[in-house]
């Protein structure tokens, strides 16, 4: 599971649009009177006596909801706020960091934060959306920890997995919910639309394979895009991604010896494992076609919201149109 967690959110030097707003605007959009109930993934109903204005969480939720315009008062990750390029076009002045190495969290930070709401991922641990319901959220070092911090505010988990489609929508369902402006989400929904549609021409021009991956030490593995939300969005785009053989879920995992079996035109290369540099040293994969053709493109673990979508769905058509096939 380690390599699936590194996949789905290597995001280090990869640098995304989006839109701010500040905290003001968020907590008077906040402000309504009235209960405010929200169902998440796994079924749980948080219900609050109003609209809650402080929100804390995991690093790769909440950037998607500052792309929306709203603003948390705390968050943590799997690296500091300051190193991860998806809040790099995002006013972070007013976000207490609380936790900047997995299953890190400061309890005491994020309780003078005083959050009202905190929200999570979760990721299934099978291609059928299994929910291993004995373990923690993902960002929480073990149950212990996420039932403590659970007594400082509800949590409201999203689940990553499945179509990506999906996880936008319920992304967006809770960005809407916590009072991000209709206007600010149609008109990104608008720009992501039209992304899209430009990916599937892009795709379809350029008719090349497209291979997701992960090097390190142990060798390579290859995501297969029905199991990762994103991959399996830009997939029904249109985009044609190369299967790997070995068994597994998310990956196909490929020891050095064998790296040369791996097909594709491009590849997206995770920014956390082994880059360009590094898989030119290993004769298998820098045999590759496309490694020989320097078709090699990083693979960012983009928000799954409407403007970061739009962003690397630009980037994506780009490399598509700028690649040619090799094999």
């Amino acid at each position: 599971m380690k390599k699936i967690v590194i996949a789905m959110l290597a995001a280090a030097a990869l640098v995304l649009t989006g839109c701010s707003s500040s905290t003001e605007g968020s907590a008077a959009a906040a402000a309504e009177a009235g209960p405010w109930t929200f169902t998440d993934d796994l079924g749980k109903t948080v219900t609050l006596d109003h609209r809650p204005a402080r929100v804390a969480g995991l690093n790769e939720l909440v950037v998607s909801l500052m792309q929306y315009g709203i603003t948390p008062v705390a968050a943590w990750g799997y690296s500091s706020i300051k190193n991860d390029d998806r809040f790099k076009s995002l006013d972070t002045s007013k976000v207490t960091e609380v936790g900047a190495t997995f299953g890190e969290i400061d309890i005491e930070k994020l309780t003078a934060a005083a959050p009202e709401l905190i929200v999570a991922h979760v990721y299934p641990t099978d291609e059928k959306g299994t929910i291993d319901k004995t373990q923690p959220d993902y960002g929480f070092k073990d149950v212990a920890q996420q039932t403590q911090i659970a007594k400082i505010a509800p949590i409201v988990t999203i689940l990553m997995g499945g179509d990506g489609a999906s996880v936008i929508k319920r992304t967006t369902e809770l960005a809407t919910s916590l009072g991000a402006p209709a206007d600010k989400v149609a008109a990104a929904e608008k720009t992501y639309t039209a992304a899209k549609t430009d990916l599937k021409a892009a795709a379809t021009e350029s008719k090349v394979q497209v291979t997701a991956l992960y090097a390190d030490a142990d060798g390579v593995s290859v995501a297969k895009a029905q199991d990762d939300p994103a991959l399996r969005l830009y997939a029904d785009t249109g985009v044609d991604f190369f299967k790997p053989t070995p068994d597994g879920f998310y990956w196909g995992n490929y020891s050095w010896e064998n790296a040369g079996k791996i097909g594709g035109d491009v590849f997206l290369l995770n920014a956390t494992g082994y880059q360009t540099a590094e898989l030119l040293k290993q004769p298998t994969i820098a045999a590759t076609a496309a490694v020989k053709a320097d078709q090699i493109h990083p693979w960012s673990s983009s928000g799954l919201d409407y403007v970061s979508q739009a962003a690397y769905m630009t980037q994506l058509a780009g490399f598509l149109r700028g690649s040619k096939k090799v094999r």
